[in-house]
């Protein structure tokens, strides 16, 4: 069966806005643009948001979250480097098998516009505690838009403002 993606090579890395806050990801490098693929994945993934015009697909799930590019697979939550290389290993499987089955899936192409960084910024408590991991409200933020950091990671977030950063990720 054909296979998307044959070769590729796995790193733990740490936020690029938080280093030394012992917070780790995985990051999956690719030879070759597996952009084709995106359409598909957007189509049966839940909790997609596949921004076309950039070719970034994001996906959420409880326990995970991926942000797909041409060339990388960003992984958010490696608690060190075993477990970004299984990572790593279980979301390539998962996009080679989706690629295989491909003839039967509708790909979806449409956009599921992210939020704007500001937009999700002034929901924050702005208080840069740094109990996220990150430096600041702003580079959480910036992740959090991206797929890589999770609202849970907000210890000062309020219900209320944890409910409007929710909707600013649901489609109308």
């Amino acid at each position: 069966m054909e296979r998307l993606i044959e070769e590729y090579e796995v790193k733990l890395i740490e936020p690029e806005c938080a280093p030394g806050s012992a917070r780790y990801g995985a990051q999956v490098s690719l030879p070759g643009d597996i952009s084709a693929v995106f359409p598909y994945l957007n189509a049966i993934m839940n909790n997609a948001r596949y921004d076309h015009e950039n070719t970034v697909l994001v996906v959420r799930e409880p326990e995970q979250a991926y942000a797909f590019r041409p060339r990388e697979i960003r992984i958010a939550r490696a608690r060190d480097w075993p477990q970004a290389e299984e990572l790593g290993s279980e979301i390539v499987e998962r996009v080679n098998r989706i690629w295989q089955r491909r003839d039967s899936i509708t790909p979806s192409f449409t956009e599921k516009v992210l939020p704007r960084v500001l937009d999700i910024f002034k929901l924050l408590p702005r208080n840069n505690c740094e109990e996220c991991g990150y430096a600041t409200c702003m580079a959480f933020a910036a992740d959090l838009r991206q797929g890589s950091a999770q609202i849970e990671q907000c210890p000062a977030l309020s219900d209320d403002s944890r409910g409007m950063i929710l909707e600013l990720f649901t489609p109308e």
